[in-house]
């Protein structure tokens, strides 16, 4: 009997020793301020980006200074625009068609129901976000004593000064957008045009040359 009890408290201390190491191994909440990402953080904002251009009244194509800003304006927005094009303009018919023809999506454009831009031209606009990044450089903590093994002031601000600096659209530190679907070789497709450096079909000018967007 008493080889019974010995094995069942055994069993109960192997599990609850188990059940303990479980606990450690889990991903535990970082005690304040040992979080680079809360000591140095990246504020995303929201702005709005606009230009407003004259449209053609013989024939499809903007004048040269308006087709080097739009094509800047598109390039702004194939990388972080995150609504539609909202379109203001006293002729709405000839804006669409203008637009569709300079790489805009139908569906990326909306036509405001009223404006007060008086003809030829049309105001674009469309939000997007921005990023606020840390500013670097506080060395008041003592490097020589920490006994509670905080970081530095100043530990992890340039990883997340840098990253607010080179990311494309800072609206997927917030939330990312929503995966296309498409399939491994498409994927494939677009690693290799990545790699190449070839730019978006959208973001070459009329005459085929990328706009670098200066």
């Amino acid at each position: 009997m008493s080889n019974i009890f010995t094995s069942h408290l055994s069993r109960i201390v192997l599990a609850g020793f188990v059940a303990a190491a479980l606990s450690a191994c889990a991903n535990q909440p970082k005690p304040a301020g040992h979080d680079i990402r809360q000591n140095h953080k990246i504020q995303v904002t929201s702005q709005q980006v606009s230009i407003s251009i004259a449209l053609p009244q013989i024939g499809m194509s903007l004048a040269p200074g308006d087709a080097t800003r739009f094509n800047r304006f598109l390039r702004d927005y194939v990388q972080r625009g995150r609504t539609v094009v909202t379109v203001e303009s006293a002729q709405p018919s000839l804006a669409r068609d203008v637009l569709l023809g300079l790489g805009l999506r139908d569906g990326e454009i909306f036509i405001a129901p009223a404006t007060t831009v008086k003809a030829p031209n049309a105001l674009l606009s469309f939000t997007a976000n921005t990023a606020i990044t840390p500013e670097c450089g506080d060395w008041s903590s003592t490097p020589s004593f920490t006994p509670n093994n905080k970081p530095h002031s100043n530990f992890g601000c340039s990883i997340q000064r840098n990253i607010g600096k080179m990311v494309a659209d800072p609206g997927d530190l917030i939330q990312a957008k929503p995966s296309a679907g498409g399939n491994a070789s498409r994927t494939d497709a677009d690693i290799f045009i990545h790699q190449s450096g070839a730019p978006k079909t959208r973001l070459l000018d009329a005459g085929g040359a990328a706009v670098t967007g200066q």
